[in-house]
């Protein structure tokens, strides 16, 4: 439970797209300073690795942002996007699992669930492909600032990997426009992609559900 991006990816990724991919990521982290996006090292601490073996990071623990304890399992909400302070960006309650929110913002820390990119997954002996010989990965967010750096780099992987990554996401084209528009800005292909939606009605609760799943296109095709 809680606002999540997942992708689907091969177990390793080439040298020659892993250098592609580690570059373009590397050339961000300036500009997303510049946007009030700072990051971590994967547990909160420290820079991020940007690694021959690795992309690892996460918002930073201790941001100095004000605790708000009503921030509760956030999610966005439909127009949402941009980082703001935490006091503005509580809208209604989200079907009784947590609360909606207007743009990105902390509870006091900015540090939540690690984005980790290897170049090559470690398989364990339970680890299993989908239908395409895939391997499912996610992270949950909260819709913290550094949502904008997990969904730049999702971007910068499925410009390079095409078809063989498929990223599933809680947000719709609104959420992610942040990192469209800085890799657009940077790396000159932010406004190659769009989000397919499909509505759905789920069981348990009751509710109408929408699939979010991330394209790449010229963006007249969009």
């Amino acid at each position: 439970m809680g606002y999540t991006h997942y992708w689907h990816r091969p177990q390793t990724v080439p040298d020659g797209t892993w250098c592609s991919i580690r570059r373009d990521f590397g050339e961000l982290i300036l500009p997303l300073s510049d946007e009030g996006v700072e990051l971590a090292g994967g547990l909160g601490e420290g820079p991020p690795e940007i690694t021959s073996e690795e992309i690892w990071f996460n918002g930073p623990k201790a941001c100095g942002h004000p605790v708000n304890e009503d921030l509760v399992i956030p999610y966005p909400s439909e127009a949402a996007h941009g980082i703001g302070p935490s006091a503005t960006a509580i809208g209604r309650d989200f079907y009784g699992f947590g609360v909606t929110v207007a743009h990105r913002c902390c509870n006091g820390s900015c540090c939540y669930e690690t984005f980790s990119l290897p170049k090559s997954i470690k398989l364990r002996p339970y680890d299993e492909p989908d239908e395409h010989g895939l391997y499912i990965n996610f992270v949950k967010t909260a819709f913290r600032p550094y949502d904008i750096a997990v969904t730049a780099a999702l971007l910068i992987v499925k410009r390079y990997l095409g078809h063989q990554l498929v990223v599933a996401s809680n947000g719709g084209d609104a959420q992610w426009l942040d990192a469209r528009r800085i890799c657009q800005k940077v790396l000159g292909y932010g406004e190659w992609f769009g989000i397919v939606e499909e509505k759905t009605i789920e069981e348990s609760p009751e509710r109408e559900v929408t699939s979010r799943i991330l394209i790449e296109a010229q963006p007249p095709e969009l």
